[in-house]
């Protein structure tokens, strides 16, 4: 698969990204009890590099979960914020981008603890250098259920060895 078409990471995110979002879809649509939901995070992309300063990265998030707590969620994170590294005594941007699908699992109650295991492709950026992976990835944190049909999470999710993300997210059931 080393073709012109699969060697564009680029390519290979919104490829990745669209394939989870119609896999999510024919989810949604399998079931007929269980919540699905869309919504937004942002958090720090913890970079354990030295001389490294951590992006900041946004991304989109979506799933279902089952009336059982288990479900599934994809995402996809951006640096918004590009970290900074000293490299040979220059300064150079830091940027990580992913795309992960998940197995998770929610507690029951207004404050919920989550947890989520899957498969994450990564691309970190460091000045002109590039290097992407494919790796297992998991997190966990803490929800609260705002409303009927809106969520807050706090998590922690490992990205690889040396980089973790913290991050907020809001999402919109329905």
């Amino acid at each position: 698969m080393n073709n012109k078409y699969w060697g564009n990471p680029m390519r290979k995110i919104t490829t990745g990204a669209a394939a989870l979002l119609l896999a999510c879809s024919a989810g949604v649509n399998a079931q007929s009890q269980g919540t699905a939901y869309w919504g937004a995070t942002a958090g720090l992309m913890d970079i354990d590099f030295r001389n490294a300063d951590s992006p900041i990265n946004v991304g989109l998030r979506g799933g279902y979960t089952l009336p059982s707590g288990w479900g599934f969620e994809a995402e996809y994170t951006n640096s918004l914020i590009s970290g900074e590294a000293d490299v040979f005594d220059n300064d150079v941007d830091v940027d990580v981008q992913t795309l992960a699908g998940y197995g998770t699992y929610r507690s029951y109650g207004d404050i919920y603890f989550k947890g989520r295991f899957g498969l994450l492709y990564e691309d970190v950026t460091v000045g002109s250098a590039s290097s992407d992976d494919t790796g297992i990835s998991l997190g966990g944190g803490i929800g609260l259920d705002m409303s009927p049909n809106t969520n807050v999470e706090l998590e922690y999710t490992m990205i690889e060895e040396d980089i973790g993300f913290w991050s907020g997210t809001m999402t919109l059931t329905f």
